[in-house]
């Protein structure tokens, strides 16, 4: 009996998994193309030929390494800040693989959100702001390598590309570290330093004021041969 029995619950056995099989290619294309690589890669990183320990990647003719910081694909003109952490070979029960890379986000400018209008005013578009999230995008998505620096360090550029930034706080769970209150302030207002904004050197301390603040423009500020600011003529 158990023999006579034996082929019919292999063949439905066989019939199951490759049922199962293209249920599960289904749910696959599915998340691919929904862009939800943070669920295929829950779903494929137990099989045994999926891996996460390489090093390096080579997109494009340029090599990628771990914990390099890169310029990624956004919606709009600007792009994303980027960490790259793990770069990821996905494989399914057929084989195909789905290559992926881990990333932790920097924040800039145009992503925050319920940030006071003022404190807009003293952040650059050229920052960026680490942050606690993490996702899983495509290979294809990294644009090129970007370059962050501190404040300090992008304050003395006497060139700069679209792919240098400088950070001063991190931005976690929506709240800045340290606070904005804590960050270094410059000229007569006191207020955290903006490049993206003009200003004008006093000869005496040295220090830097706002063109806004002095009620100049930069044509007068031009013909200015010697500036002294308000608190050293005092």
């Amino acid at each position: 009996m158990s023999a006579s029995l034996e082929p019919k619950i292999s063949r439905t056995s066989s019939v199951d998994e490759k049922q199962d099989n293209v249920l599960f290619k289904s749910k696959i294309q599915k998340l691919i193309q929904s862009k939800d690589n943070n669920n295929l890669y829950r779903l494929l990183k137990k099989n045994k030929k999926s891996r996460t320990s390489y090093k390096q990647l080579k997109y494009e003719g340029i090599i990628y390494k771990i914990g390099q910081n890169l310029c990624i694909k956004a919606d709009r003109r600007i792009d994303y800040v980027a960490k790259l952490i793990k770069i990821i070979k996905l494989v399914d029960n057929d084989d195909e693989i789905y290559p992926l890379i881990k990333v932790q986000w920097y924040y800039r400018k145009f992503e925050l959100e319920k940030i006071p209008k003022p404190y807009m005013d003293y952040i650059s578009e050229n920052e960026v702001f680490k942050t606690n999230e993490y996702d899983y995008i495509e290979i294809e998505s990294i644009v090129s390598l970007a370059s962050i620096l501190t404040y300090e360090e992008f304050d003395q550029l006497e060139t700069m590309n679209d792919t240098t930034y400088f950070m001063r706080a991190a931005y976690i769970n929506g709240t800045f570290q340290p606070p904005i209150e804590e960050w270094t302030t410059t000229c007569i207002c006191q207020k955290p330093p903006n490049p993206d904004l003009k200003y004008i050197q006093c000869e005496a301390c040295q220090g830097w004021c706002h063109l806004n603040c002095l009620k100049l423009t930069k044509e007068k500020a031009k013909k200015i041969l010697k500036f002294i600011c308000p608190k050293c003529q005092q």
